[in-house]
C-alpha cells in the first residue's frame, strides 16, 4: 500500500492528492461525477477569466467579455450552490439558473468569435464556445433527468393513493 493511501490521502481527478476526513468513505461514484463537473465548471470560468483581456479596443470587447466574465463565473456558482440545495425545487431552480448562464456565456463567446472582439483568438485556442456549450447540455440533461424521476415519483404516489383498501 502507498503511504499516500495509509496516510489518508486520495487522488482526486486532476491528480492532486486530497485527504479524507476522520470516519470518512471514498465518494460513491455519483459524487465523483458531481465533484468532476464542478471541478469542470471551475476550469471554464477560470478560463474565461485568463482567456479576459486586462485593457479593451473598444466598447463591444468591453461589454461582451464583461458580460462573459459574469456569466461563467455564474455558471459554476449555481451548478455549486444547486449541489447544497434545500429542495429538489430549489435543485431544479439553481441547475436552470446554472442552463441560462452557461447558454449566455456560449452566446457571448459566439459574439467575441463572429465579431473578431479581443483576444477571439485566445478563446477560439481554448474551445471556450465548445466548453459552454458542452455544459449547457450536461446541465440541460441532468434538469430534464430529475424532472422525469420527480413526474414518475408522483405518479407512483397518486397510483398508491387510488388504490382500495
Amino acid at each position: 500500500m502507498s503511504e499516500a493511501r495509509k496516510s489518508g490521502l486520495r487522488l482526486n481527478a486532476r491528480g492532486s492528492l486530497f485527504a479524507l476526513g476522520m470516519g470518512m468513505n471514498e465518494p460513491s461514484a455519483a459524487r465523483k461525477r458531481t465533484l468532476a463537473l464542478h471541478d469542470r465548471a471551475l476550469r471554464f470560468s477560470t478560463a474565461v477569466n485568463t482567456s479576459c483581456p486586462k485593457h479593451f479596443s473598444d466598447v463591444p470587447s468591453s461589454v461582451v467579455w464583461n458580460q462573459l466574465v459574469r456569466a461563467a463565473d455564474s455558471t459554476s456558482s449555481n451548478l455549486i450552490e444547486a449541489d447544497a440545495a434545500s429542495s429538489d425545487a430549489d435543485f431544479l431552480n439553481k441547475m436552470g439558473l446554472a442552463l441560462r448562464e452557461a447558454k449566455e456565456a456560449g452566446g457571448a463567446l459566439a459574439k467575441i468569435r463572429m465579431g473578431r472582439l479581443d483576444r477571439f483568438q485566445k478563446s477560439h485556442d481554448e474551445h471556450l464556445e465548445s466548453e459552454a456549450n458542452q455544459l449547457a447540455s450536461i446541465f440541460a440533461a441532468i434538469i430534464l433527468n430529475m424532472r422525469l424521476r420527480l413526474d414518475e415519483q408522483n405518479r407512483k404516489r397518486q397510483a398508491e393513493r387510488r388504490k382500495p383498501t
